[in-house]
């Protein structure tokens, strides 16, 4: 069942898997097909296991509250009071008039269907629900706010929580309460061996078919002979108009796999060299630019757009005394 967890998420492209809540079930991000074989408990051990053999690395993420009693996720809090634990709280607000500089509760300034000043009479909103208008428009502003126990009649600034179980109803506190941490699960470089190539593959079939449209001669997994005599592979060439474009792609942002291009970009003339990072590394553009290697974030799906931006770019560029030297580094 792990593997099929894994090729699960290799098979849609997706690299990390997200918790999610609906009604009474915790999910995972493209892994809710899967909940007809396994419930979510064996969902969150096969998480855990994969993570102990490395496929996985755990991210925190979110969290939830449970019911000690029957373990529900349908759990609501309500505020209580100190004194007296009623549930019958409310929360008063202190306003301000700052016209006339009048000081009271909200309850003060609401007078049937409008927001008036007690002190100077002055109509500050229509109705009730336009405080928030009101407090844009700098007439009132909220300089506090406190809590009264509408049994007791106690006043407090901190009230109580506590919650409830919708499913069973029993009520309880931050002490009696389970509380779940919900990571998130990033896949390691450790699935390659499952799955090779499998992420790159599909966005060189997306820069294939963006660069033929544009009229580029493309070939994938192509082989240059630099010269050094030496034929370098690339994930794929393109070239137009006697310009070429060299590119490969670097499944998880290593700094290896932009060393690697560098050593290639000597040994081989090119208009334009392009390192595609699907992982999203934050140094390898940084690391790139000294050297005039593009590099493009593939997890961006603006990355195609991004590309042919280049591409035009370098189409418009003046052709410089190499160009007929570049002949014989045009794939054939």
């Amino acid at each position: 069942m792990e593997e099929k967890l894994l090729n699960t998420l290799i098979d849609k492209g997706l690299r990390e898997t997200k918790p999610r809540r609906r009604d009474t079930m915790i999910l995972y991000t493209g892994l809710e097909e899967l909940t007809d074989q396994i419930n979510e408990v064996e969902m969150r051990k096969l998480l855990r296991s994969l993570t102990a053999k490395g496929y996985m690395a755990e991210k925190n993420y979110d969290s939830a509250i449970l019911c000690p009693n029957c373990a529900s996720l349908k759990v609501y809090s309500k505020y209580s009071c100190p004194n007296c634990q009623s549930n019958y709280v409310s929360k008063v607000q202190l306003l301000e008039h700052i016209t006339c500089g009048y000081m009271g509760s909200n309850a003060e300034f609401e007078k049937e269907d409008v927001l008036a000043c007690p002190k100077c009479r002055t109509v500050i909103a229509e109705t009730k629900e336009s405080n928030v208008g009101a407090l844009e428009s700098g007439n009132i502003r909220i300089i506090g706010s406190s809590f009264v126990c509408d049994k007791c009649g106690s006043k407090f600034e901190k009230p109580l929580t506590t919650h409830f179980c919708d499913k069973c109803g029993s009520s309880f506190t931050y002490k009696e309460a389970v509380y779940l941490k919900l990571p998130a699960y990033e896949l390691t470089e450790k699935v390659e061996a499952l799955a090779p190539k499998r992420y790159v593959t599909e966005t060189l079939r997306r820069v294939e078919n963006a660069l033929t449209a544009k009229g580029f001669k493309v070939e994938l997994d192509a082989r240059v002979k630099g010269k050094s005599g030496v034929e370098q592979r690339f994930d794929l060439t393109a070239s137009k108009d006697q310009k070429l474009m060299l590119l490969d792609a670097s499944a998880w942002g290593n700094q290896g796999d932009l060393i690697s291009l560098l050593g290639k970009k000597t040994d081989v003339d090119a208009n334009l060299i392009v390192l595609i990072d699907l992982y999203g590394s934050p140094n390898l553009a940084s690391l790139g630019k000294p050297y005039k290697i593009a590099v493009i974030d593939g997890r961006d799906e603006k990355y195609i757009g991004v590309l042919s931006n280049l591409v035009d770019e370098m189409l418009k560029e003046e052709p410089e005394k190499r160009t007929s030297h570049l002949k014989r580094w045009l794939p054939r």
